[in-house]
């Protein structure tokens, strides 16, 4: 398969991060339906906010080899119901974003990723500096290799 979910609740920055790790100009649109790429499958915020979307993230699952779940570092609460991650019969990869605001609260969003059933290790990341890049890269250069096979 050798494909990634992203998920993650509205701003968490899934298209930006997805737009990073390809190497494509980083501008901000909002996803209103599944998009695939290459590699991506990038899903509405919506889908994790609205409950009675939580099927559509677990159906695009099977599509995948593993799932990034995204947590703004900024947000004060989480939209990942209790032990979410559960659902998933997938390795999930919990990822923070936007670590270099002001806002961050990085032991917050460890606690909501927690809370979500994800275990670490949990990436943090930072569009504005690169911070936690270089780790994802290689699991992306890994599952393109196993699709390439």
């Amino acid at each position: 398969m050798g494909k990634i979910l992203l998920i993650g609740g509205i701003g968490a920055g899934k298209t930006s991060l997805k737009q990073m790790l390809m190497n494509e100009q980083v501008s901000y649109r909002k996803t209103q339906m599944l998009d695939f790429s290459q590699i991506f499958i990038d899903c509405p915020g919506e889908y994790l906010e609205i409950p009675r979307f939580y099927h559509v993230l677990i159906d695009t699952s099977h599509q995948v080899s593993e799932i990034w779940a995204l947590q703004d570092a900024t947000k004060p609460r989480t939209f990942y119901p209790p032990k979410f991650a559960k659902v998933f019969n997938k390795p999930i990869i919990g990822i923070i974003t936007k670590v270099d605001l002001p806002k961050a609260n990085l032991e917050q969003a460890v606690s909501y990723l927690v809370y979500a059933g994800i275990t670490e290790p949990f990436y943090s990341t930072s569009i504005v500096n690169g911070e936690g890049f270089s780790p994802l890269r290689l699991r992306v250069e890994a599952l393109n290799e196993l699709r390439d096979r």
